[in-house]
């Protein structure tokens, strides 16, 4: 439940280099760099400026992996787990408290209300890729039940804390806003305070980023309003006509989805419901959502205004024309299946009897052709063979080698060292083995005293070494 893409791994931070990480091709997603701060517990450790992809940016949301770095006790792994699972604790927390407050089990309008909140797409690609959009709302959830109670100050604790989970929660604040027009400055006074409460927290760690950083990042993800539903209604087009509703139809149940929840909040306003005001500024919020966050099949817009869905099944009328409303604003429940299916591990870093390959040094993306693949190094390399703790294997590794200038690559794996000359042209196959490697990891290198050649500016612009094609280990 956290996707480590092979793009980030030579970047991760030490500590996970010794832990069996499922990796998949490409980028990964979000939560592998909420993760890494969980390990490292420390979001001004240098080394995770490196790390993670946006530091500043995802600094920010530091309170659900500092909370799991400290029930795991420090320990990267314990850390790791904490963080993965705190989605579910919270998916679970959440199931139990709209069940009791908002929807009990009694009638169709609430199961529905029940289930499009936490098995929507944007719940569950929380819970399923380890973010902490999940967390950010049980928050708001129990804050705007203390406000319904009248524990305004519980209340807005509560909200200050979801906003140092997810920035973006402070639009929340709006659920402190008395029903009718504050009388007098005593009562405003309380208000304004209240409001501060919730936005100060989150706007006094941003202030102490930017300073540490220089930068805030995250700034791609606003846009004009409507510029990047608009954006995205033309790649919906396009890919309708380049393979039909079948290839569009999980964004689709998105974009009809959240219009149907933005159009109704906006179109009905209920000034003195709390979670009109709060679902109010969030779909305000999706109008402004830049084409990152819409773009791709599942995309992120559904898990960025998750208290939109649940303000909507809050407030939607229980009719039999808001039965239909609820069916319109909940399409995405027809992707729960997918949302949660995790995608395939990166073909070369998973071997037969559980044995996985990581990568220390600089290394480029996969490359394919046909059923041929290879990496290219940037200079010197390693390959980190993990064998399953327990009991020792017998394996041999074979992958070719080749060079686009005449180099010498020196591969050793403990005490056995071999020599590979590659002239222009060249595909060596190095077979390493049969090797009888125990349980943990067993480093190959590859090292050369060459100096890496330098793609033409205007084409990838890459350093490259030499490339390790159709890696195996049998």
């Amino acid at each position: 439940m956290l996707w480590f893409g092979e793009r980030f791994e030579p970047t991760r931070v030490q500590r996970l280099a010794e832990m069996p990480l499922y990796t998949i091709d490409g980028d990964g997603y979000d939560g592998q760099f909420y993760a890494q701060l969980a390990v490292v517990g420390d979001p001004f450790d240098r080394e995770l400026e490196t790390s993670l992809d946006e530091p500043a940016y995802r600094t920010r949301r530091v309170l659900v992996p500092m909370l799991t770095h400290v029930v795991g006790l420090g320990r990267p792994g314990l850390s790791l787990a904490a963080y993965e699972f705190s989605n579910v604790v919270a998916w679970l927390i959440l199931a139990v408290l709209l069940a009791r407050w908002w929807f009990p089990p009694r009638d169709l309008h609430n199961l529905l209300r029940w289930m499009g909140t936490l098995f929507g797409v944007g719940m569950l690609i929380s819970v399923s890729r380890g973010l902490v959009d999940g967390p950010a709302l049980v928050l708001i959830a129990a804050g705007a039940r203390a406000v319904e109670q009248g524990r305004h100050r519980v209340g807005a604790a509560l909200l200050a804390l979801a906003g140092l989970t997810r920035e973006t929660s402070v639009l929340a604040a709006p659920a402190l806003l008395p029903e009718r027009s504050p009388r007098g400055a005593r009562a405003w006074l309380r208000t304004l305070t209240a409001i501060g409460i919730v936005a100060l927290p989150a706007a006094l760690w941003i202030v102490v980023l930017r300073a540490h950083f220089g930068y805030l990042g995250g700034t791609r993800n606003l846009a004009p309003p409507l510029v990047g539903f608009a954006h995205k209604l033309r790649e919906l087009r396009l890919n309708w006509r380049a393979g039909g509703f079948m290839l569009i139809r999980h964004e689709l149940w998105v974009v009809v989805s959240l219009a149907t929840q933005v159009a109704f909040v906006l179109a009905r306003p209920q000034p003195r419901e709390i979670w009109w005001r709060i679902g109010a500024t969030f779909a305000l919020f999706t109008l402004v959502l830049a084409w990152p966050v819409w773009e791709g099949n599942l995309s992120a817009a559904a898990r960025t205004v998750l208290p939109l869905t649940l303000a909507f099944n809050v407030l939607a009328p229980r009719t039999r024309a808001g039965l239909a409303l609820l069916l319109a604003g909940n399409l995405t429940l027809l992707s729960a299946r997918v949302a949660y299916l995790p995608l395939p591990m990166a073909p070369d870093s998973t071997f037969p009897g559980g044995i996985i390959v990581t990568r220390a040094g600089e290394w480029h993306e996969r490359e394919v052709a046909g059923e041929h693949s290879w990496r290219w190094a940037a200079g010197s390399g390693a390959l980190r063979v993990r064998v399953p703790s327990g009991s020792d294997r017998t394996v041999t590794i074979a992958f070719g080698l080749s060079s686009v200038i005449d180099r010498t690559v020196v591969v050793r794996v403990g005490d056995a060292e071999r020599r590979v000359v590659l002239h222009v042209g060249d595909h060596a196959l190095v077979n390493l083995g049969p090797l009888r490697l125990p349980g943990g990891i067993t480093t190959v290198t590859l090292t050369t005293a060459e100096a890496p050649w330098q793609e033409p500016t205007g084409r990838a612009d890459r350093k490259l070494s030499f490339a390790v094609h159709n890696l195996s280990v049998r």
